[in-house]
């Protein structure tokens, strides 16, 4: 090799090694980028990266026929199952209870009337010296109800179904949020706030439509005689 093309091999040489230190520079910020801002779908990142909420969406509903009272004690597990999207523990004997900071259920209806009354069975989960929950409904992601639970009380709760919420087909989508959910510790929970305990659920078309948001919260069950 002639003694001139030596310092031209060095300098090919050394630009190729910059070309390859940039090329893997490039590779690992790609990399990195990626990591830090991955392309998942919004539900996905809202539970496992940005952490805005503690209920992961799933893609579960079943079939409702109005009248239906569903139960969410163990006796109903079956039938219950199929509408628990997510935020919401086993069935016990005593109801369902709410994991987290919100809850959602998911309803496919039959068909879908001018007016839908929605009514639930609601025990308030309490730690001394807090004495309520609030819980927020929202049908379809509009807002529908909020309610305050107060004492330990079993509370049945109606609201009446926004009808821009029936708009858009015949799956309803209800979630519960919890702005008083109790903070995890060894005496509550060791991973979940908890909020409430669901006993049933029961939609209704309009036939029951005095039943509305902004009525007064009844404290007697589904199903009984005390109730118009």
């Amino acid at each position: 090799m002639p003694w001139s093309s030596g310092p031209r091999a060095f300098r090919l040489a050394r630009l190729g090694g910059y070309t390859l230190a940039a090329l893997l520079a490039s590779a690992e910020a790609t990399i990195l980028a990626v990591a830090l801002n991955p392309r998942v779908d919004a539900d996905y990142r809202a539970f496992y990266i940005d952490r805005t909420t503690t209920c992961l969406n799933r893609d579960s509903s079943a079939r409702y026929l109005f009248g239906e009272t569903i139960s969410f004690r163990r006796d109903g597990q079956k039938r219950a199952a199929g509408f628990k999207v997510c935020g919401w523990s086993s069935p016990a004997g005593d109801g369902t209870h709410s994991l987290g900071e919100s809850s959602r259920l998911r309803l496919e209806l039959p068909g879908v009337g001018s007016t839908v009354v929605a009514t639930l069975e609601l025990t308030p989960v309490l730690r001394p010296p807090q004495n309520e929950q609030r819980v927020r409904f929202l049908v379809n992601g509009i807002p529908a109800h909020e309610v305050r639970l107060r004492g330990p009380e079993t509370r049945t709760v109606s609201l009446a179904v926004p009808p821009a919420a029936l708009a858009h087909g015949r799956i309803l989508d209800v979630t519960l949020q919890y702005p008083d959910a109790i903070p995890p510790n060894r005496s509550a929970s060791d991973i979940y706030k908890r909020a409430i305990k669901l006993i049933s659920l029961r939609l209704d078309e309009a036939a029951v439509q005095g039943q509305a948001t902004g009525a007064p919260d009844r404290r007697t069950p589904i199903g009984s005689k005390g109730r118009s």
